[in-house]
């Protein structure tokens, strides 16, 4: 599998597809936790939204300290994948 240039926008991605090659599994459910992008200018994450979108990913779940800015462009560009959570948020995942 090649991989990108490694950048801060791909980071996050680059750290998926080497968990993918690890695993053998190429499905990733859910990208969970705290994003750090709320300085972030818009064109540092349309990069990162479409790193994202090649994952191909079920489920977004971008915590408190994603930014509003990124939760907005989620809400834009993967509405079906963003699920809102925060602190006291609980959710099962099954196989």
């Amino acid at each position: 599998m090649e991989r990108p240039d490694h950048t801060k926008e791909t980071k996050t991605a680059d750290t998926l597809r080497r968990a993918q090659e690890i695993t053998g599994i190429d499905k990733i459910y859910a990208l969970v936790g705290g994003f750090h992008l709320a300085p972030a200018p818009s064109d540092y994450l349309a990069k990162v939204m479409t790193e994202l979108k090649k994952l191909d990913l079920a489920h977004v779940m971008p915590m408190h300290c994603s930014g509003q800015n990124f939760i907005d462009l989620a809400k834009q560009e993967i509405p079906e994948k963003l699920v809102l959570c925060g602190t006291g948020s609980s959710f099962t995942f099954t196989a």
